[in-house]
């Protein structure tokens, strides 16, 4: 399974959070520990420095709605790297289970359906990853051509020295490039792999489903595992939910706040502005990032709906005391969905995703007439 996480993990391995297993040798451990402080460190210095520039130096709306919106995405990316580094052995451990008994396919039906879902997590890697880069290259890009020979900065940030001098003027552009890839491939390869374990959940309900409708065929079915396999996936579901609860309520609470500060800097910016497209692309990312998160915690909610449907339509009629009450088991635990949730709070859903724009529309109604007023 690691193997159709991978792109997932190589994205990780770059950012400083995910050591390869192959790198054993102490020399290596040492190299990528290295690695992984000096990730940790440019991206929260960057953060750091978008924090105090809001706080100590802005003093009109247009700046600060200007670096609260990437202050924001860095405070988010800062978060995941420190959910993967703390959770390492958890995630290793739930990819770990997906490869072993009573998830690993048992005949080649099975191994379809899974391989049905691999597909699908390998093309959200994919564009995903293909989107953030866009969005990377479309803010560089004109900064380079533009920003660089006026010596200005890519972001408005405080730093602890003036960079009039030529050399530290492009230590402190070099800064802001890196970190910005950085915060944009750590939070890409977050974004991946937590999806895929969801996707991978759900691959493993229709994989349910795939076996109650071949117990049912059997003389003598027996529904005993299939019970301990539903249990197994509300263990499996609630670890996920569990681990990444923290990070799921900082990133809908940062995605809101970010497509609402960003609309406004987009809708305050002429189309033939440089810093147009890069308010555009930021945006696509932001809220096709909210709509993932969105989209398959809906998926997880409904193939577990979907249990409880397709022990309906079994011939349960003919089958002993015994076998059905194994069925009204896995029915009463199907009325509860598996969820994702943001804190056990906010489910993590289509109407969820509605509600973000409609509140960061709100807000940014409320921004533009502050500035009109």
């Amino acid at each position: 399974m690691r193997s159709i996480l991978r792109p997932a993990f190589n994205i990780l391995t770059c950012c400083g959070c995910w050591r390869p297993s192959k790198w054993s040798t102490m020399n290596k451990r040492i190299l990528y520990s290295l690695h992984m402080v000096f990730m940790f460190l440019l991206l929260h210095s960057f953060c750091a420095s978008q924090f105090l520039y809001a706080i100590l130096v802005v003093k009109t709306a247009d700046e600060f709605s200007d670096t609260i919106y990437m202050f924001f995405s860095t405070f988010m990316a800062c978060c995941k790297i420190v959910t993967v580094l703390v959770n390492h052995q958890d995630i290793e451990t739930m990819t770990r289970m997906l490869e072993e008994k009573p998830c690993k396919p048992m005949n080649a039906a099975e191994a379809t359906i899974q391989k049905e879902f691999d597909k699908r997590i390998g093309t959200i890697s994919i564009y995903y990853t293909i989107l953030v880069e866009i969005a990377v290259i479309s803010i560089t890009l004109p900064s380079l051509l533009i920003d660089l020979p006026k010596r200005k900065l890519l972001y408005r940030a405080w730093l602890p020295f003036t960079y009039h001098n030529r050399s530290l003027y492009f230590v402190a552009y070099v800064h802001q490039v890196v970190a910005l890839a950085g915060l944009a491939s750590m939070n890409a390869g977050c974004d991946v792999l937590v999806i895929g374990l969801c996707v991978h959940a759900c691959s493993q309900q229709e994989i349910l489903k795939h076996r109650l409708k071949d117990a049912i065929r059997k003389r003598r079915p027996e529904f005993g595992e299939l019970v301990r396999f539903h249990d197994y996936l509300y263990g499996y579901t609630l670890m996920i939910q569990e681990k990444f609860k923290v990070m799921l309520g900082i990133q809908l609470a940062s995605s809101t706040l970010v497509v609402c500060f960003n609309l406004y800097q987009m809708t305050n910016t002429p189309i033939m502005d440089p810093k147009y497209l890069e308010y555009v692309t930021f945006m696509a990312c932001m809220t096709t990032q909210s709509f993932i998160y969105c989209w398959y915690g809906n998926e997880l909610k409904l193939k577990s709906v979907e249990i409880v449907e397709a022990i309906f339509h079994l011939d349960w009629m003919f089958l002993d005391q015994r076998s059905k009450k194994d069925l009204l088991i896995i029915m009463a635990r199907a009325i509860n969905p598996f969820e994702l949730t943001c804190a056990y709070v906010v489910t993590m859903n289509v109407d969820t995703f509605v509600a973000i724009l409609k509140l960061s529309y709100s807000t940014y109604n409320l921004l533009q007439r502050t500035k009109e007023a």
